[in-house]
């Protein structure tokens, strides 16, 4: 990592599901990621949702493997990487985006609760490959086009997510209220309820809308 790079932490939801791309060289996971800010109206003494930001996330290597089979659309996630923009040509000409390369990911255990197994990859082509399990699906592409042979890892991919189901800014913004008011026990249960039945419209596929 640079000197002069931007390292920063975000908190949010993932509005995708990731994508994982086995291409024989470096694997890479990348998914959409949605966190809206709040803050607190002392003169009208309610909370007020901010603009929602859009992220792509990546992840390469051995987190790319361990991203891709722990992470699911609608879950809330703790992201720590370097922030950085990436151009691409698109059918409209010449776009940008926000990357965010996670260096540390996770689930955000203040909404939740979740298991950790450890797991041992394999590099291609070892003896051990076997017996160890090798990494399913190599020379695959997961979530993304059937040919992932001339994939780089490094090229701009965020043009892949256009057209991918995001959570709107309404929901987003729905789903982190419902985070915020944890001060009693019945509305942490309606938040877990709220959320999950979001993330059940949203892996359906169902417009949902607040």
């Amino acid at each position: 990592m640079s000197s002069n790079a931007i390292v920063t932490t975000v908190v949010g939801w993932a509005a995708t599901e990731p994508r994982e791309i086995h291409a024989g060289r470096v694997p890479y996971t990348s998914f959409r990621l949605a966190s809206t800010p709040r803050h607190f109206d002392c003169a009208r003494g309610v909370w007020v949702e901010g603009r929602t930001e859009w992220l792509t996330v990546k992840v390469f290597r051995d987190t790319a493997l361990n991203v891709a089979g722990s992470v699911h659309k609608g879950q809330p996630l703790v992201v720590t990487g370097r922030l950085r923009t990436e151009e691409w040509q698109g059918e409209n000409g010449a776009r940008s985006g926000l990357v965010l390369e996670a260096s540390a990911l996770g689930h955000d255990l203040t909404r939740g609760r979740a298991t950790f197994v450890k797991t041992k990859h394999v590099a291609a082509g070892s003896g051990d490959a076997d017996d160890a399990g090798a990494a399913p699906g190599a020379g695959e592409v997961r979530g993304g086009p059937a040919d992932g042979a001339d994939v780089d890892p490094w090229l701009v991919d965020a043009s892949a997510f256009d057209d991918a189901p995001v959570l709107s800014d309404a929901v987003a913004a729905e789903l982190a209220a419902l985070a915020e008011d944890d001060v009693e026990d019945e509305i942490d249960a309606a938040m877990d309820e709220a959320i999950d039945e979001v993330a059940e419209q949203l892996a359906a596929g169902v417009a949902v809308e607040v």
